[in-house]
């Protein structure tokens, strides 16, 4: 799944990415937008087991839309 999809099925895990843009060096959203989370994990060295915990933790408390 890219950073694309996971920002379009939950916008609030933008949240998420921004906390790993010091360690990875640059806007995630920016830079690596089509990248999977597995390609990114590993271009800018971030801990992927944690980062899709934090994800999943994040697109859990999201409140499901109203009809």
């Amino acid at each position: 799944m890219t950073l694309l999809e996971v920002l379009s099925l939950c916008r609030r895990t933008e949240a998420v990415f921004r906390r790993y843009e010091a360690q990875a060096g640059v806007c995630l959203c920016c830079e690596a937008l089509f990248d999977t989370l597995a390609e990114a994990a590993v271009k800018y060295r971030l801990d992927l087991d944690k980062l899709l915990g934090e994800l999943q933790t994040m697109m859990a408390t999201e409140a499901p839309p109203t009809a």
